[in-house]
């Protein structure tokens, strides 16, 4: 067998042992799971404001055992907010076709959902937590700043009932 030949053995079973990797959380990002009735996800702004993105401490949250999960996502700059109907969104073009996620409220006092808020530091969803198909769920988080300028970023919720 030639150099070459040699060479390209290599390059081929190095390319099929990437390929065989299981797909990763982005470098940084946690996955973790939430067995409990509350869930929270701090999101970080800090890297927003050099042009960055922002990121959550877990990427891929995976929901198991409880029924009505209550997620809570809470903001960790102080120049960054959420937007109600503006700041966490499923990525499905459809919507919530399988009616998993409702009470989405900004948190006020005391942690609870207050209808009148639209926009505020900490926001939930409540997640049926019911398995169907599709258990995974890619969601948008857009921060605001004061002059409405957004920053985003996407991870994944899993429904493992």
């Amino acid at each position: 067998m030639s150099k070459a030949s040699v060479s390209l053995l290599l390059i081929g079973l190095g390319v099929a042992g990437c390929a065989a990797q299981p797909a990763q959380p982005p470098q940084g990002l946690a996955e973790a799971t939430c067995r409990a009735t509350t869930c929270k996800i701090k999101v970080h702004a800090s890297a927003c404001e050099t042009g960055g993105r922002s990121s959550v401490d877990i990427a891929r949250i995976h929901i198991k055992g409880s029924k009505n999960v209550q997620i809570v996502w809470e903001v960790q700059h102080a120049g960054y907010e959420f937007r109600l109907g503006r700041s966490l969104l499923l990525k499905d073009a459809r919507g919530d076709p399988t009616g998993q996620f409702s009470g989405k409220f900004v948190l006020g006092q005391n942690d609870q959902p207050d209808p009148s808020l639209k926009r505020g530091k900490k926001m939930q969803w409540l997640d049926a937590n019911i398995v169907v198909d599709n258990n995974g769920y890619p969601y948008h988080v857009i921060l605001f700043d004061a002059a409405d300028n957004a920053c985003a970023l996407d991870p994944v919720i899993v429904n493992d009932g």
